[in-house]
């Protein structure tokens, strides 16, 4: 078979000098879609299958990543920028008169919002260090910095699926529940970080939360304090 692409001669699927599909058909509209897909998610359907993975089961997800596995996964810190921009734009829809989404905040945490994808991806290496600290006594030198990002890149994305579930309340929940729906909010994104402790350091359930929560307090601390050093020269 004669490469459409470079003219090498191959055998098989793919050409072995330049990587084109031996079968390239004509330009569709279902071609098109598929490339834009591709351009958006990187590989196919690697998108798609990791967002699942890592709803139904993360632990296998990051236990296939660390040990080579990675075949068909979409990695990380793209999955993360993408997931990022996706709720940056759902964020956006208002919702009743009244309601949360309606809400005027301040000026600082309107650019860490508008900013969130800089901050979250510029942050996860402070969430490794709070995990390294919150669990430096049950193990956590047996993981890399490297595993650790790209872990907790994997479990940012997590917190952003549960913030993209519970959009739909805040744009028709009263802005008196504010609060409340932010408290609400923060307990949901603690059930991944525990379940991701638990993954890897298991112990006694009051044990691990407490370490959980030592290790969401610290990297709360740090998420604000860069959010609000980040932003302080553009709304002073």
């Amino acid at each position: 078979m004669i490469c459409k692409n470079c003219g090498t001669e191959f055998e098989g699927n793919y050409c072995n000098q330049c990587g084109q599909k031996a079968t390239v058909g004509r330009l569709t509209w279902k071609s098109v879609w598929d490339n834009l897909l591709h351009g958006i998610f990187h590989v196919d359907n690697s998108f798609v299958k990791t967002t699942r993975m890592l709803i139904v089961h993360p632990d296998r997800l990051l236990s296939d990543y660390f040990e080579g596995r990675r075949k068909g996964y979409m990695a990380p810190i793209p999955l993360l920028a993408v997931w990022c921009v996706i709720l940056l734009f759902l964020g956006h829809i208002k919702g009743l008169p009244g309601s949360i989404s309606t809400i005027e905040t301040s000026a600082t945490h309107n650019w860490i919002v508008e900013h969130y994808t800089l901050i979250t991806i510029a942050t996860v290496p402070f969430m490794v260090l709070a995990v390294k600290i919150a669990f430096r006594k049950v193990g956590s030198a047996q993981y890399n910095w490297v595993e650790y990002l790209l872990g907790c890149c994997y479990v940012s994305v997590l917190y952003i699926l549960l913030s993209i579930i519970v959009i739909p309340v805040g744009l028709v929940l009263d802005a008196s529940y504010y609060q409340a729906y932010q408290w609400g909010n923060m307990f949901l994104c603690l059930i991944p970080t525990y379940w991701a402790a638990y993954s890897f350091f298991p112990d006694k359930f009051w044990i691990t939360l407490g370490r959980t929560l030592w290790a969401v307090l610290l990297y709360l601390l740090f998420f604000v304090t860069i959010g609000v050093a980040l932003a302080y020269p553009f709304v002073n």
